[in-house]
């Protein structure tokens, strides 16, 4: 019998974080290996039209989703297109939960809404703590997850899935509920728990906690009375017996591996490494070309910021981002601005090179207005000069220019007073050119207030220009309207100096738009690297978090400095090592973490059931079911010839 694998995760075909990335770009090689036995169980959005190409179910499911649906559960039914078109179910429980329901406790009739009750069972079962908790994505996504398990136990019944070895991955405490249905009512499913990060672990980080220094140290797992500190018992218990019940418990890194230890009271069985699908990557040449449109475009944006400031050189910028989340510790903003504070200082105290600039462009996500009207004027205008210098007569589509004083002064002299006209044009808001590109909602700013701390004060005499971008990157975000992956194409460096980072993808798609990449030893991407290449003088760099904060910063700073007063020669190597270095992460490589989770908890759930049976058959008590040890099969007698 052919196994069936079934993949529950509310980001399946619904772009709402990390999670989504990997599904969508390891589908390819799971489809490869299932063929037609894999399916895909998703949470139903409206942002789920974006991905999915929705059709009439096959006529084997039209029964299940017409039984579910009087429940107030509705399936939709489609093809992830962007996921390798593999085949989606999308639940909608909104009308399940809402229902009234008629149940029995402790010998009285009660009546309740069915949210209420899934949370009664949860308690009841599990020991799940969810009454004082009142937050609205608990209560969702648990009786999204028992939905789930509804439709679990009818497609077990169901072509496509009947007559297979069912196994079921579900992903992070969100699909927890469906995991312990499944266990409740004994399906016939062996079942994958994979958690990417921990509630408890990031609300801890969160709060300034070291967790890998805390689950290093630590002598037994932490205390619950922590996730009631924290207000997240519900979730954490939640995500704690679904690791505890699931046949074979994954996470996606070595660094996860030591948290959930602390946090959750199990060892993973197996480390279920985060890659990417390089097959569907853009061609390098491609990559190449946007590379140097996108870096002219942000050059340019860059000086229409600084023009009205004074005369100063761009062309030759050494250029570095940051992004992320806004957890101005967890991600490691604070260590980015201090590393480039002091690069600022470095640099003013040996000179320039060339009039070299440095730019650190952060991407955080915040609440804003919109951007800056100046910053739009003086870019629209940078853009006509340019425009109007490039069609006149005579103009020099061969020369090299380091700005745009410097392309005036070779202007035909019948253009001068037009063009100084245009230049009085340009907007000052200040002594300096403001940070943020946007205007935003509100007063006090933990980034802006980090970067006056370290004096960056995009000064005329500052090296180091800080430009913060707080909105998404994309195409209609109404300043530089390109995506975040074609912006990051432009620069040369991406930073992801974070605390708390389970994997992190960040750094890998920086260097696959050839980009060098600086990760920590704290982030899981950071560390299974390290554990893989050498990379003294690499395209990527690993900050040592666990020497502290202080360090890491010295380390970022020096490292950005060496580059800076390096040859574009170095960097270039750099560049090019970098975007190499990823292909290590090639889901090609990496899909066999996954397989091999897959065929242990075929194993384990084949003797579960066997153990079940037959203690049903000798109505033999019911007791912990454990996997055989090793060597379990084996005779005595041959044991004793050994």
């Amino acid at each position: 019998m052919k196994p069936f694998l079934i993949e529950v995760s509310s980001e399946a075909g619904r772009k709402v974080g990390g999670i989504y990335t990997v599904l969508q770009s390891k589908s390819r090689y799971v489809g490869e290996f299932f063929k037609d036995r894999y399916l895909l169980v998703g949470f139903y959005d409206e942002r789920c039209v974006h991905d999915v190409k929705f059709s009439p179910p096959p006529a084997a499911l039209e029964p299940v989703f017409k039984s579910l649906a009087a429940e107030g559960i509705f399936c939709h039914y489609g093809r992830w297109v962007l996921g390798h078109d593999t085949p989606i179910i999308l639940l909608d429980a909104h009308n399940f939960a809402e229902r009234m329901v008629s149940y029995e406790d402790a010998g009285a009739r009660k009546s309740d809404l069915q949210a209420n009750l899934v949370k009664f069972l949860l308690w009841k079962h599990f020991g799940i703590d969810s009454l004082m908790d009142s937050s609205h994505d608990f209560c969702e996504n648990a009786v999204w997850g028992w939905a789930v398990g509804m439709l679990l136990e009818k497609l077990c019944e169901a072509p496509p899935c009947k007559g297979h070895l069912l196994v079921a991955q579900f992903h992070e405490w969100i699909c927890g509920s469906a995991l312990l249905y499944s266990a409740l009512h004994d399906l016939p499913i062996s079942t994958v728990f994979t958690t990417h990060a921990t509630v408890l672990g990031r609300s801890l980080a969160a709060g300034g906690t070291d967790v890998l220094a805390a689950a290093r140290e630590a002598a037994h797992p932490i205390d619950l009375s922590e996730a009631y500190r924290l207000k997240v018992e519900g979730k954490h218990q939640l995500e704690m017996a679904a690791a505890k019940k699931a046949h074979v418990f994954t996470t996606v890194s070595q660094t996860v591996a030591l948290e959930v230890r602390y946090i959750l009271g199990r060892d993973p069985d197996v480390i279920t490494l985060n890659g990417l699908d390089f097959s569907a990557m853009e061609a390098e040449a491609h990559t190449r070309d946007l590379s140097e449109y996108v870096r002219a475009e942000m050059l340019q944006l860059i000086e229409a910021c600084f023009i009205p400031y004074g005369v100063q050189r761009y062309d030759n910028a050494l250029m570095t981002f940051i992004s992320g989340r806004y957890e101005f510790t967890n991600k490691g903003f604070d260590i980015y601005i201090a590393a480039l504070g002091l690069l600022n200082e470095r640099i003013k105290a040996r000179g320039q090179k060339d009039g070299k600039q440095v730019v650190g462009l952060i991407c955080a996500p915040t609440s804003v207005r919109g951007p800056r009207i100046p910053v739009i004027r003086n870019y629209l205008l940078l853009d006509k000069i340019g425009e109007v210098l490039d069609a006149a007569p005579g103009a020099r589509k061969d020369k090299h220019y380091a700005n745009l004083q410097e392309k005036m002064q070779d202007a035909h002299p019948s253009l001068k007073t037009d063009l100084e006209a245009m230049v009085s044009g340009f907007v000052r808001e200040g002594e300096r050119a403001p940070i943020s590109l946007y205007e935003l909602n509100y007063g006090h700013d933990d980034i802006l207030s980090a970067c006056e701390r370290a004096g960056l004060h995009n000064s005329p005499g500052d090296a180091v220009k800080v430009l913060f971008y707080p909105t998404y990157l994309r195409p209609n975000d109404g300043l530089l309207n390109m995506s975040y992956y074609d912006v990051v194409s432009g620069f040369d460096i991406g930073v992801f100096p974070s605390r708390y980072e389970p994997f992190g993808y960040t750094p890998l798609e920086a260097g696959l738009k050839f980009n060098v990449a600086v990760s920590t030893d704290a982030a899981g991407f950071g560390r299974y690297l390290q554990s893989q290449v050498d990379l003294e003088d690499r395209g990527v760099k690993i900050l040592k978090l666990s020497a502290g904060t202080d360090y890491a910063v010295r380390e970022l700073a020096g490292f950005l400095e060496d580059l800076y007063y390096s040859s574009h020669r170095k960097l270039d190597r750099y560049k090019e090592d970098s975007y190499n270095l990823m292909h290590v992460f090639d889901w090609k490589i990496l899909v066999k973490n996954y397989l091999k989770a897959y065929e242990l908890a075929e194993r384990r759930g084949n003797y579960h059931s066997a153990v079940q049976a037959h203690r049903e058959k000798e109505k033999l008590p019911a007791r912990a079911l454990v996997p055989p040890p090793r060597g379990a099969g084996r005779s005595r007698n041959a044991k004793k010839k050994r």
